[in-house]
């Protein structure tokens, strides 16, 4: 899970946490070097761990259709049965193209039985994305069918209006395990904790002064920046969860990010979602 430039489709998380800040079930599970079928190398980021199934019921995987063919382009959050919740960027560029979603899995280029299919009818990205570091990177996903709720796909629980999280998130997604110029894309969805950062530091990383931007009110920021453990391309559209009232709660959704991912002084930049509950 890594990122290639502040407009580009991809985006990347960066952080390094203490462990006692990490569940035991977690860090029991940062050792492991094998995927689910016990055979195939698991490739993985570095302090990142391999997210098991109905871990995160809520990620989907939204993929470009050409011809036969479907790739991974962004991850997604499903909303209701016919909705999901991604970032605009992940069609800004391709507007003309066809899409699915995938929800239910764990392994992206293998068939699971708890996975689900389904093709997009439409999406509504935000009417001020502009293609930019925008924090409109926002959009909806209306699906062609619905999904079936189990414990494998269930929908994510927006944040209340207008509020300011802080604290430490959760993340997954398939993105990039590598920084270079060439990505290398995981079969096993990844995952790891990030923390929150505060806006005016972040803007300060990213080489801006107080109020110019990009950074603004309506971002969240995912730090502190010390490198080490990071998302990357194909992660963009991902939410950061946090456990609010004992639900997951989706706080952000992955944005954009400087590059080279992975490393010092990037911190991840994601859309607050409580600035667009009206919206959506």
């Amino acid at each position: 899970m890594k990122s290639c430039s502040s407009s580009s489709l991809s985006v990347a998380v960066i952080i390094v946490i203490s462990a006692n800040k990490v569940p035991a079930s977690l860090r029991e599970r940062s050792g492991a070097s094998s995927s689910a079928d016990g055979n195939r190398p698991q490739q993985r980021l570095i302090g990142g761990v391999r997210a098991l199934p109905g871990e995160f019921p809520s990620m989907v995987s939204i993929q470009r259709l050409v011809l036969i063919r479907a790739s991974h382009v962004c991850g997604g959050s499903v909303l209701n049965q016919f909705h999901v919740l991604t970032a605009a960027e992940c069609f800004f560029s391709n507007p003309n193209s066809r899409y699915r979603v995938q929800a239910g899995k764990v392994l992206l280029n293998n068939f699971e039985p708890s996975e689900q299919t389904i093709n997009v009818l439409r999406y509504t990205m935000h009417p001020q994305y502009d293609g930019s570091a925008s924090p409109f990177n926002i959009a909806i996903v209306r699906l062609a069918s619905p999904f079936g709720y189990n414990r494998y796909i269930t929908p994510i629980v927006l944040p209340a209006i207008d509020t300011i999280p802080d604290g430490i998130v959760k993340f997954a997604g398939w993105g990039s395990t590598s920084s270079g110029l060439l990505p290398s894309m995981p079969d096993q969805l990844q995952m790891f904790y990030v923390a929150i950062m505060p806006n005016e530091q972040c803007q300060v990383m990213v080489g801006g002064a107080i109020g110019t931007g990009p950074v603004t009110e309506r971002n969240v920021c995912l730090g502190p920046a010390t490198g080490g453990i990071g998302a990357c391309g194909g992660d963009a559209g991902g939410a950061a969860i946090q456990q609010i009232n004992g639900t997951d709660t989706i706080v952000g959704i992955v944005s954009w990010q400087l590059s080279p991912c992975g490393q010092a002084g990037n911190p991840t930049i994601t859309t607050r979602v409580s600035a667009f509950v009206e919206w959506i």
